[in-house]
């Protein structure tokens, strides 16, 4: 999949008759797979997602296709799309993106073949930008790990791990709650796998110990939690506890499962223990040495919140 070029009339070319239930639409963003309009339904602002599955690659299994099967590849991509809407359609949380009221499409424009459907609208500012202009307060980072913890329990309540928690995809809304995006990557440990085994998928320096070691059925929440460690460590200190400028794929990976993780202490003067603690558990190599249950680390969280 990628991020179609795409005007205001293509789109509405597009839409065919759900263009009728539409007004106000708007260019917002394009980047990664998906290209972003915003448009109003029934007075309601949502965002409309495109992707380009023409000629889309397989990068969930790239050794099971061969060249020139497009119809595959367009499935893989399908299937992709289909899980995200699956999962806004089971999951009811602020904390995780709700579906809009235009389901998954498939159609098509100058010989491409395009992906689209609608979701809820977040007011805000995701947090890879808003960390550019500095760390949170800490205030801020434990109301961030307790809403993020809440998408990863929501998520395990079906049976899934999202594997692809990072800054880029957690915004944060106008009110100060975050929540958490793209979970077309999840992992069902119930059905079947999008991803080869020992095929890496996810931001390399937000990857877990047990994604990195590929046995996809290993993975359970603690691995999503070791991911929220990652953004709460550099949200709260400005630095990422794995990766430097300049970082070879061995050095992250190195860091990620076996070198031992420098101490917020020791970055910022002052910085509190307890989050301390809580960060460097969330951050254990060995899954058992994380939190036994989501609840377990709410209940640490809610209590530091009330200590700031």
């Amino acid at each position: 999949m990628r991020a179609p070029e795409l005007t205001v009339e293509d789109v509405l070319k597009l839409l065919g008759e759900n263009n009728k239930l539409i007004t106000e639409l708007e260019y917002k963003d394009r980047g990664g797979q998906k290209t972003v309009f915003t448009c109003n339904i029934n007075e309601v602002k949502y965002a409309l997602k495109f992707c380009d599955v023409t000629d889309a690659e397989s990068k969930e299994n790239p050794t099971n296709l061969e060249e020139g099967d497009s119809e595959q590849r367009e499935n893989v991509a399908l299937s992709r799309a289909k899980r995200e809407i699956d999962i806004m359609h089971r999951v009811d949380s602020p904390t995780l993106v709700k579906l809009g009221p235009i389901g998954l499409n498939l159609a098509e424009i100058d010989n491409k073949k395009i992906l689209y459907f609608s979701e809820e609208f977040i007011d805000g500012e995701d947090l890879h930008n808003l960390i550019s202009q500095g760390p949170l307060s800490y205030q801020q980072t434990v109301e961030l790990a307790i809403d993020i913890t809440i998408a990863i329990q929501q998520l395990w309540n079906i049976n899934m791990v999202h594997r692809d928690i990072k800054p880029k995809n957690i915004m944060r809304r106008k009110d100060g709650s975050y929540v958490l995006l793209d979970t077309g990557i999840a992992f069902d440990i119930q059905g079947e796998t999008l991803t080869a085994a020992f095929h890496l998928v996810g931001s390399q320096i937000y990857m877990s110990p047990e994604q990195l070691s590929g046995y996809r059925r290993e993975l359970d929440f603690r691995s999503d939690l070791f991911l929220l460690g990652i953004v709460l460590y550099e949200v709260s200190t400005g630095q990422h506890p794995f990766f430097q400028r300049g970082f070879n794929t061995y050095q992250i990976v190195a860091n990620i499962t076996n070198s031992n993780l420098v101490a917020p202490s020791k970055i910022i003067s002052g910085f509190p223990r307890k989050l301390e603690r809580i960060i460097t558990r969330l951050l254990a190599k060995e899954p058992h040495l994380r939190y036994k249950t989501c609840d377990q680390l709410l209940k640490q969280l809610y209590t530091l919140k009330e200590e700031l």
